[in-house]
């Protein structure tokens, strides 16, 4: 499937449910439970939340909360994201509660995103080119777990594994296809990346749709 026909299928589920989308997405992006998307806090709301503050100890404060709760939370919720995404895509009821659907796998959760990073940054050891690979290679964890709560976290992975063989490349175009988008957000003090994190989100849950009705392929 071509990159412009995910993104328009895309915009089609996303049809009557903008809102709700903008506002999931936004606290997954909080609460470190976003698949795919960028901060979009702008940095001059920190900068002036506490002016009595230093510019390196507010930016400290920033992305160590951020890097905590996407500790703590992150991976569950990425878990009832991925859960959100995928019932946007089926025309599924949709509740802003969907995304805390998966608290109880909080184990599940956090295995699985403690695991991705890892083996990313192994990778990323090596050189950053094999870090991005690695990344693509597991990016469909989240939305396997949503879909088969059997499967422990270190299943759902090498599953993502064996999904990704020769599809790598074509979610990088996916990505890469979003880089003007990506570039407009930027120019607008990142608050664009309200509207452009829940359609790249929605255009990734197209994607895994696409690939797990093809089956997995040799690379």
């Amino acid at each position: 499937m071509l990159t412009k026909d995910i993104r328009r299928i895309a915009r089609e589920h996303m049809k009557g449910s903008w809102g709700l989308s903008i506002g999931v997405a936004a606290i997954a992006c909080l609460l470190g439970g976003l698949l795919v998307g960028t901060l979009f806090l702008p940095d001059e709301f920190t900068y002036r939340w506490n002016l009595s503050v230093s510019s390196t100890t507010q930016i400290g404060i920033k992305y160590g909360a951020l890097g905590l709760a996407s500790i703590v939370l992150g991976g569950v919720l990425q878990l009832g994201y991925a859960n959100f995404l995928l019932r946007q895509h089926d025309g599924q009821d949709l509740k802003l509660e969907v995304l805390f659907s998966q608290l109880d796998r909080f184990g599940t959760g956090f295995a699985q995103a403690f695991l991705r990073s890892l083996y990313t940054l192994l990778w990323s050891l090596l050189f950053i080119i094999p870090g991005i690979v690695a990344a693509y290679r597991y990016a469909m964890t989240p939305f396997l777990l949503a879909e088969h709560p059997e499967l422990t976290a270190s299943q759902a992975i090498a599953r993502s594994k064996e999904l990704m063989m020769g599809r790598k490349f074509d979610l990088f175009l996916l990505d890469l296809s979003f880089l003007g988008w990506v570039i407009l957000a930027a120019l607008t003090m990142n608050l664009g990346h309200l509207f452009l994190n829940p359609y790249r989100n929605a255009a990734y849950a197209v994607f895994y749709r696409n690939i797990t009705a093809q089956g997995s392929s040799e690379s």
